[in-house]
């Protein structure tokens, strides 16, 4: 995998979970975990995985609902999923794949045909461009086609987000640097919208350095507001001590040794609708 992708584990077996935990993580993942519903609903809110690992049975709900409430959210729908749970039954089977689960394993589990189904989901949502590997957002034609849907509609708004002078800041820190940077844009972007939108807003990536918002109309201005003010202010973090000169300007060596001024990071929004 040239990006690591984050795989949310929902689990309350301690047991299975530490071992799914410890197995995936050595294969490559970044694996966060999650006992019950309530914690998984919050921990996507706040980073959106690339895939989800769902079990049955959980404590304050079931996994079929928790599915079903993923995928009627326009920010979560898009994420694959897979059901890892005890009941062998062809009916729930179908249960669970008529929701929308990309897979259905039960337990007790091959470990390694586990991680062969994991891997299959992730590299074909990612072959489909529906999720961003860096930041796990919805990408390609299904941002496009939330954007579309959105045109016309009385009381929704569609702001684009735009990264500014990122391709100096990549020459200069590197690729890992910059894909920390887009990671840090997607967290923002969902912070803000989890602090003042709704669960029906979206957020997606258009390219590469392009985000884009739909939300309420009402709301809009706040949101991107919001969003550009904390990312101009906090932009700082991104650069070693004292390189900054101003609010526009950086002073770097390059790895010749050379000093060079490069262009302060952005973000810019534009409310297209």
């Amino acid at each position: 995998m040239s990006e690591q992708a984050r795989l949310l584990i929902v689990e309350d077996n301690e047991e299975i979970a530490q071992m799914l935990v410890l197995f995936l993580s050595s294969r490559g993942y970044k694996v966060s975990l999650a006992p019950d519903g309530a914690t998984a609903m919050q921990s996507v809110r706040e980073v959106l995985p690339n895939l989800l690992l769902l079990d049955v049975g959980l404590p304050d709900t079931d996994g079929y609902d928790l599915l079903t409430r993923f995928r009627r959210s326009p920010r979560t729908r898009y994420i694959p999923a897979i059901f890892l749970t005890q009941r062998n039954k062809k009916a729930d089977r179908m249960a669970g794949l008529q929701l929308g689960a990309d897979d259905y394993i039960t337990k007790p589990f091959d470990l390694e045909e586990l991680y062969l189904r994991v891997q299959n989901a992730v590299l074909r949502a990612q072959r489909e461009s529906l999720n961003d590997p860096q930041t796990g957002l919805p990408t390609g034609r299904v941002a496009q086609e939330e954007v579309a849907a959105a045109r016309g509609q009385a009381g929704r708004a569609i702001v684009e987000f735009r990264l500014r002078n990122a391709n100096p800041f990549r020459d200069q820190y590197g690729i890992l640097a910059g894909a920390d940077l887009l990671r840090y844009s997607a967290l923002l972007l969902s912070r803000v919208l989890n602090l003042l939108g709704t669960a029906e807003d979206f957020l997606g990536k258009l390219s590469e350095d392009v985000f884009v918002v739909v939300c309420g109309a009402d709301k809009a201005e706040l949101i991107y507001r919001t969003v550009v003010e904390r990312f101009n202010h906090d932009v700082v973090q991104h650069y070693a001590l004292g390189e900054r000169l101003n609010a526009d300007q950086v002073r770097v060596r390059n790895p010749a040794g050379e000093t060079l001024i490069l262009p302060v990071l952005k973000l810019d929004a534009a409310r297209i609708q």
